[in-house]
């Protein structure tokens, strides 16, 4: 009896297993985000954008200017129409094939948080301002003490 129970349990198991991968899916390409950061608004290429982004775009509309729009997208699914995975970025590109901006994100962390390989959310150093020069304090023998500030400095 316990042989029957296992050998309906590893055929259960089978079944389950053949169920999960029928119905997966995918379409699109797969792509990475992590080097989105080095896009860089007028030089990085087309080309440059395929590598950083390790996938070739799913479609490029061209206009007659010549600029492009770039489309990555992947999309999963673990079970038909139960959980869904969607990931897509739009790029812009001018008449001379150099990325112009970000045109639409879904599911791209981060995708509008770097600009010319900086992070636009970090406050930029600022300078400090130049310190005045500290007043000069005269010992009198009066009791109070006298301030001078220094004139045309």
């Amino acid at each position: 009896m316990p042989v029957t129970f296992l050998y309906r349990l590893w055929k259960l198991l089978i079944a389950g297993a053949v169920v999960a991968i029928a119905g997966c899916s995918t379409t699109g390409n797969t792509f990475d985000t992590t080097d989105l950061r080095f896009l860089v608004p007028g030089e990085t290429t087309l080309a440059e954008a395929t590598e950083l982004l390790q996938g070739e775009p799913v479609n490029v509309y061209r206009q007659l200017d010549g600029s492009a729009m770039a489309r990555w997208a992947h999309t999963a699914s673990l079970a038909t129409d139960a959980v869904y995975f969607n990931q897509e970025l739009w790029l812009a590109f001018d008449a001379s094939g150099r990325f112009v901006r970000i045109v639409k994100s879904n599911n791209v962390p981060h995708a509008n948080l770097y600009r010319d390989g900086r992070r636009v959310d970090v406050p930029r150093p600022v300078e400090a301002p130049p310190t005045p020069t500290a007043p000069a304090v005269f010992h009198s023998p009066i009791s109070q003490n006298a301030v001078s500030y220094p004139l045309g400095r």
